[in-house]
């Protein structure tokens, strides 16, 4: 994947990551974005944080995607089977579950 390009952009590539996140993270609007901005002392302008949520936001969602974690085989090890009993002298059954990780009751 290309890297992405904060060239001919007035502000460091940290600061337009984080103000796409917050929006994207957070349900925050543009206004929203702008205040928390300004209450750090950066002068940006909503319509600002818009143009960098459309530029930016999907190749920075792609590649938070592509970085998450899978799971672990640890996990779907995880079996759950049923069980039946039949008592012969009620002539009757009754079923129940268990839990097995890695062949062990748990």
């Amino acid at each position: 994947m290309a890297e992405i390009s904060y060239r001919r952009h007035r502000f460091p590539p940290v600061i337009i990551q984080h103000a796409v996140w917050l929006y994207m993270r957070f349900t925050l609007s543009y206004r929203d974005v702008e205040k928390l901005f300004a209450e750090r002392g950066l002068d940006i302008s909503y319509e600002t944080v818009r143009c960098w949520v459309l530029k930016f936001g999907p190749m920075i969602a792609r590649r938070l995607h592509r970085r998450r974690s899978r799971p672990s085989n640890r996990d779907s090890d995880f079996r759950t089977r049923m069980s039946c009993i039949r008592d012969i002298s009620a002539d009757c059954s009754s079923c129940f579950r268990t839990s097995f990780r890695n062949g062990c009751l748990t």
